[in-house]
């Protein structure tokens, strides 16, 4: 019985110390208890820092933003914290860049730069952001005079390096959330790992410099999934930096996108390795690329699935492509990469372009599956009329030839390719009013712009292969036919692949 109420004893002592810091841990630190101000001019950033010093010191806890709006400059998370943005809250970004927290780091090339962000997680552990509120980073403040549009807006020399960003990082939950009106990057995760990004909403102009949706760099075990993005650069988009680390373990799923540049992609920052990437049951409801990978600076890609995507190429652009993958050197002195064991299976596409998928000389594309994919032509442009003026770096500029190629799926320097099963549904009568784009532009290029003629939903016809140094493969699309009877389906130079009907 002593020894029985001694152990009683220990126990409701170490319930005594203890329960303090558990009551800390769970306390609520709202914005307004620190002199902030929702009124939309007030400077609310040594406020919400405060609160959130408080509670990380506390041992971490809840930081409210309530109804309200609320101007900030650039704020710090810190450990086990949790930042809640009330529904009704706004945090408005800061137009003073000099109020951006300053970080020293890298760029993706490895230059040493300053870095300043509006809201930043750096260096730390179990971080959440949540809540059904917005953060606006008022970018409109960060870019030259918005032209008439369809035109690329261009950025103000300076402006913050992203809306939200978690580096050095990890178990990071974001969650809920709106971010808009990027001046850059919306969200960034860089050299993190044991992120969850779900159910955010991103709502950006069309036009918008450079504002990314989701950049993940150099991290592992992230998982993206519920999310609405709709923006003008890359909707969510992987990256590997200069002397950074591989992406790894990288799962996105059930997420609407809409942007004016690629919906899902790897690159074209590659420097250090892809491995086990996968994007599944995603509707891009419009885009100039549905998916691509661009490795440009010598890594290699390894393991990649890409299931259930649906989608649209109408976006203001010439020659979009539903599916584009690309190894090529970013300059003379840059490795040649390497990609393999990529599938990509059930895709729809109402589509304008082409499938381009190339690799230089000197490299290849190892097992690639592409399978039960259906193309659905709502136009045919002609990619040798727009083709030579193309300058982007994300496209095969040393091999211009395959850029003006008139097929469907365009392939170079491939090894074990598997086409399987492709569908395509040609123009027949009118071109549809909505993808009677009146001005397309060249992206990357400011001044040249395109206007087609609609009168014929085609500019030319597209065989369904072209083909240039495959070995080994297979073609099997019982189904499809050229656009043209007088076409031939498959045209391989210098190929030992085969095709059965």
């Amino acid at each position: 019985m002593m020894r029985i109420c001694k152990v009683l004893g220990v126990i409701l002592i170490f319930l005594l110390f203890t329960s303090p810091i558990i009551a800390f841990g769970n306390m609520e630190y709202n914005i307004l208890d620190y002199n902030a101000v929702g009124d939309g001019v007030t400077d609310n950033r040594e406020a919400m820092q405060a609160a959130i010093d408080e509670a990380y010191k506390a041992g971490g806890g809840r930081v409210v933003v309530p109804p309200g709006n609320y101007l900030t400059g650039g704020i710090e998370l810190k450990e086990n914290v949790t930042f809640y943005i009330d529904g009704g809250a706004t945090i408005l970004g800061s137009k003073e860049l000099s109020s951006y927290a300053t970080h020293e780091g890298f760029d993706q090339h490895g230059n040493s730069i300053k870095r300043q962000y509006l809201i930043s997680v750096k260096n730390t552990k179990k971080v959440t952001i949540c809540g059904s509120g917005t953060v606006n980073g008022q970018g409109l403040h960060y870019w030259e005079n918005q032209p008439l549009l369809p035109h690329w807006i261009k950025a103000k020399p300076e402006r913050p390096n992203a809306l939200l960003e978690i580096a050095d990082s990890e178990n990071i939950i974001i969650r809920d959330i709106t971010l808009t009106n990027s001046p850059n990057w919306t969200c960034h995760v860089l050299h993190s790992s044991d992120i969850l990004i779900q159910g955010i909403r991103i709502i950006n102009s069309l036009y918008a410099p450079n504002a990314d949706g989701i950049d993940i760099t150099g991290s592992q075990d992230v998982r993206v999934s519920d999310c609405d993005i709709t923006t003008c650069d890359d909707g969510i988009v992987l990256k590997t930096w200069k002397n950074g680390k591989p992406c790894e373990d990288i799962t996105v799923t059930n997420c609407t996108i809409e942007t004016l540049c690629a919906a899902l992609k790897l690159g074209t920052e590659s420097y250090a390795d892809y491995r086990r990437i996968s994007f599944s049951n995603c509707v891009v409801k419009a885009a100039s690329r549905l998916f691509a990978i661009y490795v440009r600076d010598g890594c290699t890609v390894d393991g990649v699935v890409v299931s259930n995507i649906v989608g649209t190429t109408k976006a203001p652009l010439v020659l979009n492509r539903p599916i584009q993958i690309m190894i090529t050197k970013r300059n003379e002195n840059s490795k040649l990469g390497h990609i393999r064991n990529v599938m990509i299976d059930q895709v729809i596409c109402k589509t304008d372009g082409r499938l381009l998928i190339t690799a230089d000389d000197g490299s290849s594309i190892d097992n690639l599956n592409i399978s039960k994919m259906h193309l659905d032509f709502q136009f045919i442009e002609d990619p040798v009329a727009v083709g030579a003026d193309i300058k982007s770096g994300q496209f095969p500029l040393n091999q211009p030839h395959l850029i003006q190629k008139r097929a469907a799926v365009v392939v170079k320097n491939l090894h074990n390719f598997q086409l399987k099963d492709l569908t395509i549904d040609w123009p027949k009568e009118d071109v549809p009013e909505d993808w009677q784009i009146p001005v397309r532009l060249i992206n990357g290029d400011f001044d040249l712009k395109f206007r087609h003629n609609y009168e014929s939903p085609r500019q030319t016809d597209l065989m369904v292969v072209y083909g240039e140094n495959m070995d080994g493969g297979i073609l099997s699309n019982p189904l499809v036919k050229s656009s043209a009877d007088h076409l031939q389906h498959y045209k391989l130079e210098n190929s030992s692949i085969k095709i059965t009907e």
